[in-house]
């Protein structure tokens, strides 16, 4: 019986391995479902390094605008001081932490006249911002003066020209 099996089987049968030029169905699909695997498989790499990069500009882009706002400083205000004694003063205050830069034009202050720019906090202490002698081009023109004084912004409440003698010619009020 088992001769006769043998007798049956077709001559290719008896090869080890496949001919020469052969190309068999299972080994053509085999082929192709590796390479269909591994194109898949790039394509997934590529559409996650994609979304990861964009997660990380995003995070980025947030962490930045965060950091912005925490940093941020008050914005600046502008005060202006009535007349008084026929004095006016204009004053723009840029808060910093814990400090206020001062930008200030005053004018009808006299010529020779010696001029101190003064801020007084809550708890009333005075501190003196900048100081000038006023000129014959400020007389007629107005003074420009910068200063800085360490005085939070929250704590400001008054800034005023005085002058060395005491006496006060114009104040802005918080």
């Amino acid at each position: 019986m088992h001769r006769q099996v043998l007798r049956d089987m077709p001559p290719e049968a008896e090869l080890d391995g496949r001919p020469d030029g052969a190309d068999l169905l299972l080994q053509r699909t085999l082929t192709r479902v590796r390479q269909e695997k591994a194109r898949d498989a790039r394509r997934r790499g590529r559409v996650v390094a994609m979304l990861s990069a964009v997660l990380l500009s995003a995070a980025l882009a947030g962490g930045v605008v965060i950091g912005q706002e925490l940093t941020r400083e008050p914005a600046e205000r502008v005060l202006a001081g009535g007349v008084a004694n026929g004095a006016r003063m204009t004053t723009t205050i840029t808060p910093s932490e814990g400090w206020l830069r001062l930008r200030t034009v005053v004018d009808g202050v006299d010529r020779g006249e010696k001029c101190r720019l003064v801020v007084t906090d809550r708890a009333g202490r005075k501190f003196v911002a900048g100081g000038w002698v006023e000129s014959n081009r400020g007389e007629a023109e107005g003074a420009a003066l910068a200063g800085a004084v360490m005085v939070a912004a929250e704590d400001l409440r008054t800034i005023s020209v005085v002058t060395v003698d005491g006496r006060v010619l114009v104040t802005s009020s918080i």
